[in-house]
């Protein structure tokens, strides 16, 4: 685990290490039980509508759940394959995201997700341990990041305060992406008082850790651990492959008479084609 005082010479190696590539930072202040998940997902949110050829509303939702599920990744284990699915199911639609401990993120959108958001929200933990743990809370808000704090509040059971921001340019790409997350294990969350603004913060160029030493002010915060993040989407042949041995024989067989089997990937759009002499 990463020790480091967040001082001036960390912010800078930290700045000439990452440059311009999606991370996230965990950071802690000396003596208070609390911690805070700062992230910059600028390039995946990018990534994600690109590959769905989002407009402007649903890649501003969609990257608002990539945003949400990294920082979920804060309940499993740093730096591993255990995994956090977020699922927000909706009257008229389904956002789903997944991200692992290693900072890997994908997602899509589905139907019209049209405001107002009326449904529940699941988090899906696979911790490969067994038995997956799942959550589902009723949707409060029309807002990602009131949900996601809804979710802390009565799944986690710990006192969580979250922002999210998602903007974009005159053309409609991304461009800037970013959110934290501040927890607390104490009694102290009440005297803390989050005086930032975000999306200005994110304008203005401020990076994960900049973010992070903002919100511990005083409290000598801390580095304690590093993610670098990107849209990474693992599908392969061989799993493709495997989701048609889920069909029925005969389903299957009529597919087939019509041409080849496909596959397409919701997380990533890539099409998969299988013969009857290939299966």
């Amino acid at each position: 685990m990463l020790y480091k005082d967040l001082n001036e010479r960390t912010r800078e190696e930290l700045k000439d290490y990452f440059q311009e590539r999606d991370y996230m930072v965990i950071a802690v202040p000396k003596l208070e039980l609390m911690r805070v998940y700062a992230l910059r997902a600028s390039k995946s949110v990018e990534t994600a509508r690109r590959i769905h050829a989002l407009d402007e509303e649903r890649t501003k939702i969609l990257g608002e759940a990539l945003l949400s599920v990294l920082l979920l990744t804060s309940s499993i284990k740093h730096a591993t394959k255990q995994k956090v699915l977020l699922k927000l199911s909706l009257q008229d639609g389904v956002v789903v995201a997944e991200a692992d401990g290693m900072g890997r993120v994908r997602g899509f959108i589905e139907g019209q997700v049209k405001r107002p958001w009326e449904g529940t929200l699941t988090v899906i933990k696979e911790l490969r341990l067994g038995t997956p743990y799942t959550s589902i809370v009723p949707v409060v808000s029309d807002s990602m990041k009131e949900n996601l704090a809804y979710y802390f509040e009565q799944s986690e059971q710990v006192k969580t305060t979250v922002d999210l921001s998602v903007l974009l340019d005159a053309e409609g790409k991304v461009l800037v992406a970013g959110g934290y997350l501040l927890q607390v294990m104490g009694s102290t969350f009440s005297d803390i008082n989050i005086d930032i603004n975000l999306e200005k913060l994110l304008l203005e160029g401020s990076r994960p850790e900049d973010i992070a030493r903002l919100i511990l002010k005083d409290k000598e915060p801390r580095l304690v651990g590093l993610k670098e993040v990107e849209y990474y989407c693992p599908c392969n042949e061989e799993i493709a492959r495997s989701s048609l041995s889920l069909l029925e024989e005969s389903e299957l067989e009529e597919i087939l008479s019509e041409g080849p089997a496909e596959v397409v990937c919701k997380f990533c759009g890539r099409i998969y084609r299988f013969t009857k002499d290939m299966l």
